[in-house]
């Protein structure tokens, strides 16, 4: 019973922290504005895939290797900041050529690894999954059946919005400054992981 309370309470907290605006659904975001769903639902495939290695990780190993080395939060933070401040630049340039249609927002690696950095993975793993789902297998397997049962409509559903804003004529001719806009608010999450760095 305490088990499932903790599962509960793991999807109720997992699908609000992840349909919060961050580098990830605004990726998802992006694309949809660009190629619309069918497009873009290969980066929910990524989403999945980056948020499931990444919170294997920090799990598993990670989380216990940086209890005697706080040093290593920081590092990924710095990492993650580089990163998303890279997608941010590329997206702000990509959206000068919005015209050619041939062009990809961004690739399944882009996708994976901007998820794979996300920070929201080490507050999955450290807080949000119970502490039994990396010390028995059932119930690792459960927590991350939910997990991705939570993720997948909240990925379409950003991709979704993307399609739709492109779908309306007066919308879709702002796109170069609705993926500009989008390249704005990955930018100020870099700043903000930055300053957490120098605020420690």
């Amino acid at each position: 019973m305490l088990l499932e309370a903790a599962l509960m309470k793991m999807v109720m907290y997992v699908s609000l922290v992840l349909v919060v605006p961050g580098p990830t659904n605004t990726l998802l975001l992006s694309s949809g504005l660009k190629v619309g769903l069918r497009g873009t639902w290969p980066l929910v495939i990524a989403e999945a895939l980056g948020y499931t290695v990444a919170i294997s990780v920090w799990g598993f190993f990670l989380c216990t290797f940086a209890a005697t080395r706080p040093w290593l939060y920081d590092a990924v933070k710095l990492a993650s900041s580089a990163y998303i401040f890279y997608l941010a630049v590329k997206m702000w340039t990509r959206s000068r050529v919005m015209e050619d249609l041939s062009i990809r927002p961004i690739s399944f690696r882009d996708q994976f690894v901007a998820t794979l950095m996300n920070p929201k993975a080490l507050l999955f793993a450290s807080t949000l999954f119970p502490i039994e789902a990396f010390r028995s297998s059932q119930v690792y397997f459960t927590a991350f059946a939910l997990f991705l049962v939570v993720l997948a409509p909240i990925g379409l559903g950003w991709s979704c919005l993307g399609g739709l804003i492109t779908s309306r004529r007066a919308w879709a001719e702002r796109t170069s400054t609705l993926l500009r806009g989008a390249s704005l608010v990955l930018l100020m999450f870099s700043g903000t992981l930055m300053y957490s760095i120098l605020k420690s």
